[in-house]
């Protein structure tokens, strides 16, 4: 038989305005309250004996490094315009 225990501590922490309001729509469609979720991320740290999730850097995608990559503009045939600071003359 399970029990449940009364939550009596209270833990304050500072966000943005931004973060609280998306990660509370983010749990809500969950049906958790913000609350519920902090209850289960400290819940799952003391499970695993650290952080519940992999903080190493994902490879970015293709699209995310084309969406930082510079885009020369097209002439009326489709021909990248290079800038004219830049020397092509070695080759």
């Amino acid at each position: 038989m399970a029990t449940t225990t009364a939550r009596k501590a209270e833990i304050k922490t500072r966000t943005t305005d931004q973060v609280k309001a998306e990660a509370t729509s983010v749990y809500s469609r969950w049906g958790l309250s913000l609350s519920d979720a902090i209850n289960m991320f400290l819940i799952k740290s003391i499970e695993v004996g650290g952080l519940p999730f992999n903080l190493r850097v994902e490879k970015p995608s293709y699209e995310a490094i084309s969406a930082k990559a510079y885009h020369a503009a097209l002439n009326a045939e489709g021909v990248a315009v290079l800038p004219a600071d830049w020397d092509d003359e070695d080759e």
